[in-house]
């Protein structure tokens, strides 16, 4: 052994007797043995705990929406065919204020009238990362002939609404959200709007649109 060995054994030594010694051994043994593990299986069990309490949430409202056209453009096979074109001010907030949300699947936003699908927008693209407690503005925008039509109730309703000038037009955003180390949840929202077909004329920012918040609901079947 090297005289620097030496000199800590002895200076070892002359610090703690015989029997310290031994209770520092015994000590340090029970740590690797019982105490180190047990703070394992503690910290596994709290990230199992916060995984369940610990739901990734985010809050969505339309801030302003403004109809520009809805209005019959002919027949698809027997169906009939609308021009529909609308735009659509989006907030979306991230409620955790400690922890990113990262979007698993894009966030869509689908617009329905009636049950059937009119338009989709991508609001957020997969693998997208939404920071705490951040609002996010989207400017969605729908336009032309849309791709799906509407069948005989559908058409029926549009008529009764048309005469008004007033729609009632729904947006439903879905997607997957995922917080932290796998906590994944499905995400559906409901935001209904009420659309005004806009007046005549050169001004149209006559319309005004109240803010609607968007509620959690449950995942809806969509007729194309």
């Amino acid at each position: 052994m090297s005289s620097l060995g030496n000199f800590s054994r002895r200076l070892c030594d002359s610090c703690f007797d015989g029997e310290t010694q031994t209770k520092i051994k015994l000590w340090l043994r029970w740590l690797l043995r019982y105490a180190f593990p047990a703070l394992i299986v503690s910290a596994g069990s709290l990230l199992l705990i916060l995984h369940f309490i610990i739901t990734p949430q985010v809050k969505a409202y339309v801030e302003d929406a403004r109809l520009d056209s809805f209005a019959f453009a002919g027949t698809r096979a027997s169906f009939s065919a609308y021009n529909f074109s609308t735009s659509v001010a989006l907030t979306v907030r991230n409620l955790n204020g400690a922890m990113a949300i990262t979007y698993t699947r894009p966030l869509v936003a689908t617009f329905l009238f009636h049950d059937r699908r009119l338009y989709n927008v991508t609001v957020a693209d997969k693998g997208h990362r939404h920071r705490p407690l951040k609002r996010e503005a989207h400017l969605l925008h729908t336009g032309g002939e849309g791709p799906y039509v509407l069948d005989a109730a559908a058409v029926e309703e549009f008529n009764k609404q048309n005469a008004t000038g007033v729609f009632e037009v729904e947006v439903r955003l879905s997607g997957v959200i995922t917080l932290g180390l796998g906590n994944k949840r499905g995400l559906e929202l409901s935001c209904p709007l009420t659309l005004r077909r806009p007046p005549p004329g050169p001004d149209p920012d006559v319309v005004v649109f109240h803010e609607v918040d968007c509620e959690p609901d449950k995942p809806k079947k969509i007729i194309f």
